[in-house]
This record gives C-alpha cells, sequence and structure tokens, in this order.
C-alpha cells in the first residue's frame, strides 16, 4: 500500500499561489494599501478624500489618442446620384453626410467649376440657388429654383477634410415637348373629317392654354365655315384634337399646334381630289426618285445617239486600225520593196512617191473619223450626267 504525504501537496498549492501573484503584480492588478483604509468595509463605506479617489481611478494611458477611422465624416451611398427636374420647376439636390463633427459641406458646379454654397451661405450672385439644412439633421441639400435647360450637368458635394472627398450629383432638366401624331405630312380625301392630335409631354403642369394656327393664323372655332371644333383632354399627359369635318381643298396647308409651356409642333394637311398619295409626296425620296427616271431617259437617248452614229460610220472605219506593216503599198512602193529583195537599189521617184501614199491613207482615216462627232459628244454628255448624279448624291 502505497505511502503519502500532505506535504507535497502544500508546496504545490503554494508554488500556485506564488505565480498569480507575480502575475498579477507584472500587470498592475495589484495595488499596496491605501492610507486611510484598513479594511474592504472601510473602502465600501468611507467618502473618498481628493488625494484616495485619484489612487482608486485607473491610470490614463500615456499613448497619444487617435481619432477612429470610424468616427471620420462619409457620405451616405443611398443619396441618389441623378435627379430629374423639370423645367421652370424647383430642383433638388441632396448630399447626406454622417459625422460631420466640425467640417464643413459645400456644392460646386462643375461646368464652370464655380463654388456655389459653402455651409448655409451662398457665394453666386445667381438668387436661384440656396443650400438649405435643418439642424439635427445629415442632409445638405442644394435648391435650384425655376430650373433651366442649362443648369443641367453635373454637381459635387464636398466636405472640408484633408483630403477632399467628394460626391457628384447629375442634375437632368426636361423640357416640355408638343407633337402632332402622324406629321410630318398627313393626306386625306375630300369630303372626309380632318383629325388631328397634339399630346404635350414632359410639363410641370397642363398647360394653360393650346392654340392651333391654320397658315399661321388662329383657328377660329367659330367661324361661319362651321364643321371646327377642339377638345382638350389635361393631365400628366395633355392631349388636344382639332376636328375639320367635310374638309375642302381649302383647308390644306400647314397646321400648327402651340402650347403656353412648349415649343411649337406642326404638320402639312393635303386634302385630296382623287388624286394619289404617292405622286404628291415631296421630299428627299422624291428628289431621289426624280433624278433616277432623268439618268435612265438620259441613258436611253445616249443608247439612241450610239445606234445612230454606228449606222452613219462605213464599218471599214470602226473596224481596228491595222498596222503599218498590214497597209497595202501602191504599185511604187511595191516595185521598189521587190528590187530591194532582188539587190536592185530603189530610185528617189519610188520612196517618194511610197511616202507620200502613205500619208494620203492616214489622212483619209482621220477624215472619216470626224464625220461623226455625236460620238464624242454622246460620251461627253454621259460624263456630264454621271458627274452631276453623283454630287447629287
Amino acid at each position: 500500500m502505497p505511502l503519502t504525504h500532505p506535504l507535497p501537496l502544500c508546496v504545490a498549492w503554494l508554488l500556485l499561489l506564488v505565480v498569480i501573484v507575480m502575475s498579477d503584480m507584472t500587470n498592475g492588478g495589484v495595488q499596496g494599501p491605501i492610507e486611510g483604509y484598513n479594511s474592504l468595509d472601510d473602502l465600501l463605506t468611507t467618502t473618498p478624500t481628493p488625494g484616495q479617489a485619484a489612487l482608486l481611478l485607473p491610470t490614463a494611458p500615456t499613448a497619444a489618442y487617435t481619432h477612429p477611422k470610424w468616427m471620420e465624416p462619409y457620405f451616405d451611398p443611398s443619396t441618389p446620384r441623378n435627379v430629374t427636374a423639370l423645367m421652370g420647376k424647383s430642383a433638388y439636390l441632396s448630399c447626406r453626410v454622417r459625422n460631420l463633427a466640425n467640417k464643413t459641406v459645400s456644392w460646386i458646379r462643375h461646368r464652370d467649376i464655380h463654388i456655389l454654397t459653402v455651409g448655409s451661405y451662398t457665394y453666386t450672385s445667381d438668387q436661384r440657388f440656396q443650400a438649405t439644412h435643418h439642424q439635427d439633421t445629415e442632409d445638405w441639400t442644394l435648391q435650384i429654383k425655376w430650373a433651366q435647360k442649362r443648369d443641367a450637368g453635373m454637381y459635387e458635394c464636398q466636405i472640408s477634410t484633408q483630403p477632399v472627398r467628394s460626391y457628384f450629383v447629375r442634375l437632368n432638366v426636361v423640357v416640355p415637348t408638343a407633337t402632332i401624331l402622324g406629321g410630318p405630312d398627313l393626306h386625306v380625301d375630300k369630303g372626309s373629317t380632318i383629325n388631328l392630335t397634339c399630346t404635350v409631354k414632359f410639363s410641370p403642369e397642363p398647360p394653360a392654354y393650346i392654340f392651333w394656327y391654320h397658315h399661321e393664323e388662329v383657328i377660329n372655332y367659330d367661324s361661319s365655315r362651321g364643321g371646327v371644333s377642339v377638345i382638350t383632354e389635361k393631365g400628366d399627359v395633355t392631349t388636344s384634337f382639332l376636328l375639320i369635318q367635310n374638309a375642302d381643298l381649302a383647308d390644306s396647308g400647314k397646321y400648327s399646334c402651340a402650347p403656353s409651356n412648349a415649343d411649337v409642333a406642326s404638320v402639312r394637311v393635303h386634302v385630296l381630289n382623287g388624286e394619289h398619295p404617292e405622286a404628291m409626296q415631296t421630299g428627299s425620296s422624291g428628289c431621289q426618285y426624280n433624278w433616277l427616271t432623268i439618268v435612265l431617259l438620259l441613258g436611253l437617248v445616249l443608247c439612241y445617239s450610239s445606234q445612230q452614229c454606228s449606222s452613219a460610220v462605213p464599218s471599214s472605219l470602226t473596224s481596228p486600225l491595222p498596222s503599218p506593216s498590214q497597209l497595202p503599198l501602191p504599185a511604187a512602193a511595191a516595185a521598189a520593196a521587190a528590187a530591194t529583195a532582188t539587190g536592185e537599189s530603189a530610185s528617189s521617184e519610188s520612196v517618194a512617191a511610197a511616202r507620200a501614199s502613205s500619208a494620203a491613207a492616214t489622212a483619209t482615216t482621220t477624215e472619216a473619223r470626224k464625220r461623226c462627232p455625236a460620238v464624242r459628244s454622246c460620251r461627253q454628255t454621259a460624263g456630264h450626267v454621271l458627274a452631276k448624279r453623283s454630287c447629287h448624291r
């Protein structure tokens, strides 16, 4: 039966206690006795003096304090980066900044690199621009009153950090537009009803009025002609209908729709009295077809002229010219050649006669070619037509 002694167990406990005490002293967790306190009850029930309180408080770190990264100003990424405003209405560009502290927020227009606002102060002579910021909020909003087309573009919200931080917002300004459906040309039969539809889109509010014009004159709905009426439906998209019953040839011409808050839209009406609309088409396509017709007619004329010239010129003149070696020699020249072949010398008279015969043959060929100037004229005309056609393309 093994012997057990309590001494080794006591030694182990003592060593463990020494290690724990030394560790606490190294970490500064064990303090010496505090003057004036004899027990734990005194520490809990007695009000400490200023000197004792200083001993009880934890010691502040000796390293310099560093501002946490998460405490620096930053932009709220959920703020819209694209803003659309209607022309004539106010535009609002928002910039939400977290942890701004003592920094300032500025708005800059990128079109001309112009500082518009710094904080709540405006630095432009254009009184339409204003920065709004409500206390206890993180929103710095740039307001643009009565937005115009030129106000569209990029704007920068900037924080005065080192380096500066920026948030970009693009402003789009929508202009009201008027459109007449079915334009730019409408064809109606005589005696039918002319129905013109004008729509006004992207308007901040319905137009106060819509005037219809015929030949630059306001249409009188109460004229003696009768049968003229206008129906207007207002809303997000305003629509105006112009109805002209029993259309006559005098009703042809240009019609315009003029809203109070948008540009004028126009259309041209053709009242047909049995004609086909294709015959009345105008514009680039009609011009192209007319030129094609002219070119075809000129081609037929050229072909006819070429045939006439071919019939007028003898077949001997239209064939290729023979080489000098193939031309027939006169009798005198032939005799001279024969004499040379047999070793006999030709007389100077025979050589002169041969040269005169060759010159006469050349003159005859040139005169024959001059008999048909129409061939050269036809070629020049064809080249002129082709050049003129390429210019119009």
